[in-house]
This record gives C-alpha cells, sequence and structure tokens, in this order.
C-alpha cells in the first residue's frame, strides 16, 4: 500500500470513527487563496526525474489552479520531483524544471508516474 491509499485510508477511518461527522472545511481541506499559492515545508525528498504527459503544462506558485503560473513544462522538458501534497482536486507534486529553471507546482495526474513518491 503507497502512502497516498494510507493517507486516504486514514482519512476514511476518522469519518468512520466520528460516525460519519465531517470536521470544518479548514481542519480536513487544502487551504484556498493566498495562503493555499504559498505552503511552505517542501524540499527535495524524492529527486527522481520525470516529466509532464502534455506540453505547455503550468507550473504553479501553489497547488491549485488559482495559484499563478510561473512557467510552463514541455514534454521535452526533464523535472525533478521533490515531493506532493494534497490541493486542488487532488495530490499536486513540486517540481523544478531543469530547461527554464522555474519551479513550482503541478498537478500529479499531469506529470508520468503521477509525479514525486514522498510527501512534503
Amino acid at each position: 500500500m503507497n502512502l497516498r491509499t494510507k493517507v486516504a485510508a486514514a482519512a476514511v477511518g476518522v469519518i468512520a470513527a466520528t460516525g460519519g461527522l465531517v470536521l470544518p472545511a479548514t481542519a480536513v481541506a487544502a487551504p484556498t487563496g493566498a495562503t493555499a499559492c504559498s505552503i511552505p515545508g517542501w524540499g527535495v525528498y524524492d529527486g527522481k526525474t520525470g516529466g509532464t504527459t502534455s506540453n505547455a503544462v503550468n507550473i504553479r506558485s501553489g497547488p491549485s489552479t488559482g495559484c499563478t503560473a510561473l512557467g510552463q513544462a514541455q514534454i521535452s522538458h526533464a523535472l525533478r520531483y521533490d515531493c506532493w501534497v494534497s490541493g486542488e482536486n487532488g495530490t499536486w507534486s513540486h517540481i523544478y524544471d531543469y530547461a527554464t529553471g522555474y519551479q513550482g507546482w503541478i498537478k500529479d495526474s499531469l506529470l508520468n508516474g503521477n509525479g514525486a513518491s514522498a510527501h512534503c
């Protein structure tokens, strides 16, 4: 069982243990607005090299499509996968684009191998 599956299973266990009680969104959801776009605490915990599944994939300042696009990654670019977090509609990996020098967040579904394997 990979870490993402374990995290999801733990979340289901918490909901079951509380009898279906859902905690306030601020306690369980990814942050919104400016907070979501300035997530600290990432590091190079994975370090493997990968790439995008298509061209012109936005590299964002945080794990949400509402965050500023800092640049774009292309299929031909080698990306270093640093680590992943839960974000808007799934998980996002922090990456470094060797071709452009940009670093930021890309949704894992847009990355080969589903992005980083290490949690931030």
